[in-house]
């Protein structure tokens, strides 16, 4: 909203619902978001009692919301992360946490026909006018380093 700001797209992403194997052999795996809601769910903290997930099937037209009470949530994608990995549920995981997990099987997608919606991670800085040169760097250094470091995410 304020004009004198320029943002600047270095990413597009979405974040995957993702569980360890070890919790999966326990449980019937959802298949559907309404699924979910027999499971322990692990979610991100927005300081509520409720959390909400909102999924968009890959055929593009269905969506179908879950709100539920986690089984655990904090305000770190970095704290759940071993959560998940030591099998205590299904949540919801950026691909720029970590994504070496879901790379090498210790994480895996849940219902990878039902996705969340994709997000831009910008750079947010002040007007291009008169722009201080380690800005401008910066800028460019961290467009090609997210490129480099993230070349495979979901969309």
């Amino acid at each position: 909203k304020d004009s004198t700001l320029v943002a600047k797209r270095i990413l597009t992403y979405r974040h995957q619902l993702v569980a360890s194997p070890i919790y999966l052999k326990t449980c019937k795996a959802p298949q559907t978001p309404q699924d979910l809601i027999g499971h322990r769910l692990l979610a991100f903290s927005y300081w509520r009692p409720e959390s909400r997930w909102t999924f968009v099937h890959a055929n593009g037209r269905d969506e179908q919301t879950v709100t539920f009470q986690p089984h655990l949530s904090m305000n770190d994608f970095a704290g759940l992360t071993p959560a998940l990995l030591a099998g205590l549920g299904i949540g919801d995981l950026p691909p720029v946490v970590q994504p070496e997990f879901v790379r090498d099987g210790r994480l895996v997608e849940v219902m990878p026909q039902w996705r969340f919606r994709t997000q831009d991670l910008c750079l947010v800085h002040l007007g291009n006018r008169n722009m201080p040169r380690p800005v401008r760097l910066f800028k460019e250094f961290a467009a090609r380093m997210a490129i480099t470091l993230f070349a495979e995410l979901p969309a």
